[in-house]
């Protein structure tokens, strides 16, 4: 089975089949929020913390969706159909919908995990820095650039990922136009240092990680306190480690950064068996 593709309320259909109308433009201009998770075994990883994340991004795009038990049991009978020894990633996604319905287009796809994440947990990522072109504070007092919203919108987060590519690495660290490190297109920071566990503060405008909300919550299984700090690309290569989590991969460490070597912790194994990501 290659890929599976369900529309909310029509069931399954054909990989192949129009799931967007011509005259539903949501989809097209990146207007609704999307979540993607991984199934290991055939079970959604962390998909409470994905579907409230959704839920939080609907609300701020002033998106209505369905009952959250409805969306639930719509991405769970589809999930069942999937082989469960094939590791895989769940979409779900969600846009304003066909125009004068006042409805959503809902639909999920089930794919396997795409060769590049066993890579990357194995080698890690290397990272280059690139501004966001604001300040850090400036998104809490700037609705409309919808900080920490999760939306479709994604063409920046592709082109600087083009950009690290070009030179070099897999990732791109975005920086505030002050000087701090935010989180990256496909992952968040996390960093350790003097025995703590540190996240960038959620009023800055990033997209709060579901993986990183479960690393916090087994932290001092790992020996280690929790806090929340600005941080700038100087003082990350004085860290003790320095990982990037997101839903597909689980934790990977960050070697780099803009080409100077960064510390490599040695907790970084027994962290992904506490939340339950495997090594490769």
């Amino acid at each position: 089975m290659d890929r599976l593709v369900a529309v909310f309320g029509s069931g399954l259909v054909e990989a192949d089949t129009p799931i967007v109308h011509a005259d539903d433009p949501g989809l097209l201009r990146g207007d609704g929020a999307f979540e993607a998770w991984l199934l290991a075994a055939g079970a959604p990883v962390l998909l409470p913390a994905h579907l409230n994340r959704l839920y939080r991004s609907a609300t701020s795009l002033e998106l209505s969706l369905p009952e959250l038990d409805a969306l639930r049991t719509f991405v769970l009978d589809v999930a069942a159909v999937w082989p469960r020894d094939v590791e895989a990633v769940q979409r779900l996604v969600c846009t304003r919908g066909r125009v004068g319905t006042g409805r959503p287009t809902i639909f999920t796809t089930v794919e396997p995990v795409p060769p590049w994440t066993s890579l990357n947990r194995q080698r890690g990522l290397r990272l280059v820095t690139g501004t966001v072109g604001f300040p850090v504070r400036e998104r809490a007092n700037a609705p409309w650039l919808l900080g920490g919203v999760k939306s479709l919108s994604y063409a920046v987060h592709t082109a600087s990922q083009r950009w690290a590519a070009n030179r070099g690495a897999q990732e791109m660290l975005w920086l505030s136009s002050d000087g701090y490190a935010l989180e990256c297109p496909s992952f968040n920071l996390v960093w350790i240092r003097s025995s703590t566990l540190f996240t960038v503060p959620s009023w800055s405008g990033i997209v709060a990680g579901t993986t990183e909300g479960a690393l916090i919550t087994q932290a001092h299984l790992l020996g280690l306190a929790t806090d929340e700090a600005l941080v700038t690309p100087e003082e990350l290569l004085r860290a003790d480690g320095v990982w990037l989590t997101g839903s597909l991969s689980g934790i990977l460490a960050a070697t780099e950064l803009d080409g100077r070597p960064l510390a490599r912790s040695p907790l970084l194994g027994e962290a992904r068996r506490l939340i339950g990501y495997p090594e490769t």
